[in-house]
């Protein structure tokens, strides 16, 4: 008796959520559902060199003129930008106690508002033959105007390889 009960409370309930009208619900999402996918942005020209001025490691999106500027180096990329169309991705390592450090952005992908800035930053092995100077490494991309707001940092440590060419 207990399971022909069990059962016809199963089928009313069943028809009940059939039939009921104007209830609709959402099918619930997952996290990795609700997240944009990376696109990737093309670099139509890269610069890799080193200046004083650029004493501060990070990356940073430039995306003006006047922004340039403001960081004090005279021929960054060794052209002029056009601001209406591209801007400027940055990776810098700062203030090195010799040669053989160096930064190499790879690849960039916008998410929303946010750039990912994939790359690697070498320093050189206790045992590398290395120029004893002060330098001040950097990476500088040339991107299609994003509309991003944002960057991350996405940069691989290594040590002892070769420059990028």
């Amino acid at each position: 008796m207990r399971s022909i009960l069990t059962a016809s409370a199963s089928i009313l309930i069943a028809a009940g959520l059939l039939v009921a009208p104007g209830c609709e619900t959402a099918p619930k999402e997952m996290p990795y559902q609700t997240m944009d996918l990376a696109e990737p942005v093309p670099m139509s020209y890269k610069a890799i060199g080193g200046h004083p001025a650029l004493a501060e490691p990070g990356v940073q999106l430039v995306s003006s003129q006047a922004q340039l500027d403001a960081l004090g180096v005279d021929d960054l990329l060794g052209r002029t930008i056009n601001f209406n169309n591209d801007e400027v991705i940055l990776a810098t390592l700062g203030e090195m106690p010799t040669a053989g450090y160096w930064i190499n952005i790879t690849a960039v992908n916008q998410e929303g508002d946010v750039l990912q800035v994939y790359g690697q930053a070498n320093r050189p092995t206790e045992d590398m033959a290395v120029g004893q100077m002060i330098t001040y490494p950097y990476c500088a991309v040339v991107v299609p105007k994003t509309g991003a707001t944002q960057v991350r940092d996405q940069i691989e440590s290594v040590e002892g390889m070769e420059p990028p060419m």
